[in-house]
């Protein structure tokens, strides 16, 4: 099977030893290790020598896309998944996104996403334009759905990617995973970069996986703090790839979360409008 899957993990053995043992015979996987402490470091190390895996170690936490990069240079093949370590894959899920990548036109694939109890949470959004923000902004945006930032798979700008499938070629045009951020916003980054080398983006719902969703994050951060970050770097991400255009969306739509954090309160809304401040300034 010509695929390489990297399988990103910190501090996590049981969820990336599920993973790695769905992987299909066949594909290439290659294990990084973000910076785990010695005990998992060393069982991490012991299950990829038992499976086939190749181990990648970093010493530090480099964060996803850092840590992905990573294990793309210790890959060979010319199809590669980038895949969290929370991911188990159900039998011909990987066949199903092969197959979609060998339309030249499609330069990214994405699975159905489901939760533990099989629940769709395959996430998808629109790019902010200034449409969207005014729309947040006004509220037009409950009136008119066009001017919401969230989207079906199907019609999505971008999509979540827990589980994003790509042609090295593409990768290496669009300089590998966008290094910008920390952690959150690399799949909307990929997906904008894809889209400009004027590629599609493939929903394929025939390929099913199941994810604990920000099974890392929440070992680290609450949930308020989750969508603080998130917000951050969804504006950041924003604003910084399309320009002015990028400016006046993201300050119209920070205008709408911030009246809605007025008017409405509560520990989550405040903590997405601190987000979105920190978004319209952070470099």
């Amino acid at each position: 099977m010509d695929v390489s899957i990297i399988v990103l993990t910190w501090e996590d053995f049981d969820r990336t030893n599920g993973c790695v043992r769905s992987l299909p015979a066949g594909a290439e996987i290659v294990v990084v290790d973000n910076g785990s402490a010695t005990e998992i470091s060393a069982a991490l190390r012991a299950m990829c020598d038992e499976t086939g895996a190749r181990y990648v170690r970093s010493e530090t936490n480099l964060g996803y896309a850092k840590g992905m990069n990573l294990g793309v240079r210790h890959s060979t093949r010319s199809r590669v998944i980038l895949s969290n370590n929370d991911i188990v894959v159900r039998p011909g899920a990987i066949e199903e996104l092969m197959a979609r990548l060998d339309d030249p036109a499609v330069g990214a694939a994405f699975p159905k996403v489901l939760d533990a109890t099989g629940k769709d949470q395959t996430a998808a959004g629109r790019f902010l334009t200034v449409g969207a923000g005014l729309g947040h902004a006004t509220g037009l945006s409950l009136l008119f759905p066009r001017l919401r930032i969230v989207s079906t798979p199907e019609h999505g700008d971008w999509l979540s990617g827990p589980f994003v499938a790509i042609r090295r070629q593409v990768l290496d045009e669009i300089g590998g995973v966008d290094e910008s951020s920390f952690f959150y916003s690399e799949d909307l980054r990929l997906c904008w970069a894809v889209r400009q080398l004027g590629l599609r983006l493939a929903y394929v719902p025939e390929s099913v996986v199941t994810h604990e969703d920000d099974a890392s994050a929440k070992r680290r951060w609450a949930v308020e703090e989750i969508s603080r970050r998130q917000t951050r770097e969804f504006i950041r991400a924003s604003r910084e790839l399309a320009g002015w255009r990028g400016s006046i969306a993201c300050s119209a739509y920070t205008l709408g979360v911030l009246l809605r954090a007025a008017v409405g309160g509560g520990s989550a809304r405040r903590a997405v409008a601190r987000g979105a401040i920190e978004g319209m300034t952070a470099r």
